[in-house]
C-alpha cells in the first residue's frame, strides 16, 4: 500500500502500526501527492491511504488525479480535518472509504481492517470481471451454439453460431420461452429436463429434435450447465449445442447397412492390403464352419483349398500398388474349404475401396454348390439325350 501524509513522522508511525496489525501490509510512504504519483508509477500498489490537508495538491485533488489512470484502485482518505463537505467531495471524486484520524493506536486497527476489506473487495471484483470477460470470449468465439437462459427458461442471449443453427436473430428470441424451438412431440421431455436443471439435479446432457425459424426439423445435442448463487439457487443456465442431424442420419444408414450385412446369407468380409480378414458377417459359419471371431485377423486363404489359395495369391500379387488396373474380381470361381476339410465350390466378388486413407477390399463369397449340382445334372441329361439320338440314328441306318 501507499500512505501519503505531509508529516513524515506520522506516516512512519502509521506504517509501523499497520504492519503490526497485519503482516500482509507492506507500506510505501510519501510526503506529498507528486511523490505519491511517482511511487504509484513505479510500484504495483493495491491501496492508497492519503491525508487531506497537504501542500500542493490536497487529498481530493490527489484522488482525482489517481482516478484518471486507476478508476478502481482502492483509495482511503485518512484525514484529521473532517467535515461533511470534504466527505461529500471525496465521495463525488470516487473515494473508496473515508476515515477521520483519532488518537491512540486503535485507529490503526480500524484503518488496517478498512484497507484489507477494500483490497479484498477490489480483487474479488477484478476476478469477477476477468471471469466475465473469459465467459464473454468463450460465449462469442465458441464454434458451438451457446445460449444463456434465465431462471424461467427464457432466452437471455445467444452467440452467432446459435443464430446460424436456429435461424433466429438473438433479438427475436430474447425473453421468449425456450420451448419455441422444441418439436411438439418432445415438449414434455424437454420440460422434464428443464425441471431437473432448475433443481440442479440433472438434465446436463440431452439430444432433442428442435425446430428452426423456417420450420426445418433438426436433431441437436445439448450440454447444459447451471449457475447458482451463494444460497444455491439457480440464477442462469448455459447450454452448448450442435446440429447433429447429418451425423445421426449417417449413423442410421450405417446401422441399416450393418443390419443387412449381418442378415445376409452370403459371406461378406473386408480384407486389408495384405489379405488378412478385418471383418466378416455371421454367414461365414454356415458356409465354412468358422465363427467370425475365429477368422478375424487370419489370411483369407484359410477359407480356400491349397490349389485355390495359390491361384488367389498369384492374382492378388498381379495387382501391385500402382496406377494399373484396380483389384476387381467379378464372380471368380474358386474352391473353398470347410473347417472339416470338405471342398466347397464358391463364387468370389472383390472390389477395392479406400476408407479414411486405408486401402481395403470388400468381398462377397457365395456357396455355389447347388448351382454346380444343377449344371452337372443338366450336362448329364444332355449327354444322355445325345447317346439316345446316336443310337436311333444308328438303328435307322
Amino acid at each position: 500500500m501507499l500512505h501519503v501524509d505531509d508529516e513524515p513522522d506520522l506516516a512512519e508511525l502509521a506504517a509501523e502500526f499497520l504492519s503490526r496489525e497485519d503482516d500482509r501490509l507492506s507500506v510505501q510512504t510519501a510526503t506529498n501527492a507528486e511523490s505519491g504519483l511517482d511511487i504509484l508509477a513505479d510500484h504495483e500498489i493495491d491501496c492508497i491511504v492519503s491525508d487531506y490537508d497537504m501542500p500542493g495538491k490536497n487529498g481530493i485533488e490527489f484522488l482525482e488525479t489517481v482516478r484518471d489512470e486507476h478508476p478502481d484502485l482502492p483509495f482511503i482518505l485518512f484525514t484529521g480535518k473532517g467535515s461533511e463537505e470534504i466527505a461529500s467531495d471525496a465521495i463525488s471524486a470516487g473515494v473508496t472509504d473515508y476515515l477521520q484520524k483519532d488518537t491512540g493506536s486503535s485507529q490503526y486497527t480500524v484503518l488496517a481492517n478498512r484497507i484489507t476489506n477494500a483490497v479484498e473487495q477490489h480483487r474479488s471484483m477484478r476476478a469477477l470481471e476477468a471471469s466475465q470477460e473469459r465467459l464473454s470470449m468463450f460465449f462469442e468465439q465458441s464454434p458451438l451454439g451457446v445460449i444463456e437462459w434465465t431462471e424461467d427458461f427464457e432466452f437471455a442471449r445467444m452467440n452467432e453460431a446459435a443464430e446460424t443453427i436456429l435461424g433466429y436473430d438473438e433479438a427475436e428470441l430474447r425473453g421468449e420461452s425456450g420451448h419455441v424451438i422444441v418439436e411438439d412431440a418432445e415438449q414434455d421431455d424437454v420440460a422434464a429436463i428443464v425441471a431437473e436443471l432448475l433443481e440442479n439435479k440433472g438434465g446436463y446432457h440431452s439430444i432433442n429434435q428442435n425446430v428452426r425459424k423456417d420450420g426445418e426439423r433438426l436433431i441437436c445435442e445439448w450440454h447444459n450447465r447451471v449457475v447458482t448463487d451463494q444460497a444455491g439457487e439457480v440464477v442462469a443456465i448455459f447450454s452448448q449445442f450442435q446440429d447433429i442431424t447429418e451425423r445421426r442420419n449417417q449413423q442410421k444408414e450405417v446401422e441399416r447397412h450393418r443390419a443387412v450385412i449381418q442378415a445376409a446369407t452370403n459371406t461378406i468380409l473386408t480384407l486389408d492390403d495384405t489379405g488378412d480378414i478385418q471383418s466378416v458377417n455371421p454367414a461365414v459359419e454356415a458356409t465354412f464352419g468358422y465363427a467370425p471371431t475365429e477368422v478375424r485377423g487370419e489370411s483369407v486363404t484359410k477359407l480356400l483349398t491349397e490349389t485355390s489359395a495359390e491361384r488367389y495369391q498369384s492374382i492378388f500379387t498381379e495387382n501391385p500398388e500402382t496406377e494399373a488396373a484396380p483389384f476387381d474380381w467379378m464372380d471368380a470361381e474358386l474352391e473353398g474349404q470347410h473347417r472339416d476339410g470338405t471342398a466347397i465350390p464358391i463364387s468370389v466378388t472383390f472390389s477395392e475401396v479406400t476408407h479414411e486413407g486405408e486401402q481395403l477390399f470388400v468381398g462377397i463369397i457365395r456357396d455355389i454348390s447347388e448351382r454346380k449340382s444343377r449344371e452337372a445334372e443338366l450336362q448329364r441329361k444332355e449327354r444322355g439325350i445325345k447317346r439316345c439320338l446316336t443310337i436311333r440314328i444308328f438303328l435307322w441306318a
